[in-house]
């Protein structure tokens, strides 16, 4: 069932790293799939619910005033009712142990990539030079279990206007990517800040660039104009 779903959603292979060194790769921590299937679960119970309902009902309707071809729809109804359950359910599990496993988070020396999903599938890549914040959030649920995710944001977020939008919308902006349910959030947190640091220093006169080179250049400008000075100052005593 498991190369079946992939086959049918089509879904790639290993992304492709990002620009830069050798990544390190980042996973969903066990416990982000443990509260994935908690979420799945109380879903289930209420489809479940919604079902034993229907079949009460119909158990309990009095047959004397209903005809007897809509009496066998309905129960008809009831059997691809429960069969559709069952179908949903175990590709429903499915779908939600694929989409753990199939989580990347790659961090390079210049850049990040993410990718996510299964059946609708996001990838970002974002350079470390662009990122303008990185902040870590926790809701309840993930404090209790030890799980959080790295928000990381570009520019271009546009403030308020943007913000009032994205709670409108069911896609997430461009300029935002998350470390999704990591156990090391804090830890992700720092790598990239570090990373971004390296970057932006690295932007700022090229410190890897060796020193000698820039002290021969001024040496051979200040050579260069000596002569043409001893070159001008000749020129005048001939004259």
């Amino acid at each position: 069932m498991r190369d079946a779903l992939l086959r049918f959603f089509r879904v790639p292979p290993t992304p492709a790293p990002p620009p830069g060194s050798p990544p390190q790769v980042f996973r969903a921590a066990p416990a982000f799939f443990t509260l994935r299937i908690f979420r799945w679960g109380l879903t289930q119970l209420a489809a479940i619910v919604g079902l034993i309902w229907a079949i009460q009902f119909v158990r309990f309707l009095d047959t004397t005033k209903v005809p007897d071809f809509v009496v066998t729809l309905m129960r008809i109804g009831e059997v691809f009712a429960f069969l559709a359950f069952i179908v949903e359910f175990f590709c429903g599990w499915m779908i939600v142990r694929l989409d753990y496993e199939l989580r990347w988070y790659m961090l390079s020396d210049r850049a990040i990539r993410i990718r996510e999903g299964i059946t609708t599938i996001r990838e970002k890549t974002i350079a470390l030079a662009n990122i303008q914040n990185i902040s870590v959030q926790q809701g309840p649920l993930q404090r209790y279990f030890g799980i959080a995710d790295v928000e990381v944001k570009t520019a271009g977020g546009g403030g308020e206007a943007t913000e009032g939008k994205k709670k409108h919308s069911t896609s997430e902006p461009m300029h935002v990517a998350y470390f999704r349910g990591v156990a090391n959030a804090s830890a992700i947190r720092d790598l990239l800040r570090e990373g971004v640091r390296k970057q932006r220093n690295t932007g700022l006169g090229d410190p890897d660039e060796p020193a000698a080179h820039h002290e021969g250049d001024a040496l051979t400008a200040a050579q260069e104009l000596l002569a043409e000075a001893r070159a001008l100052r000749a020129r005048v005593s001939e004259g």
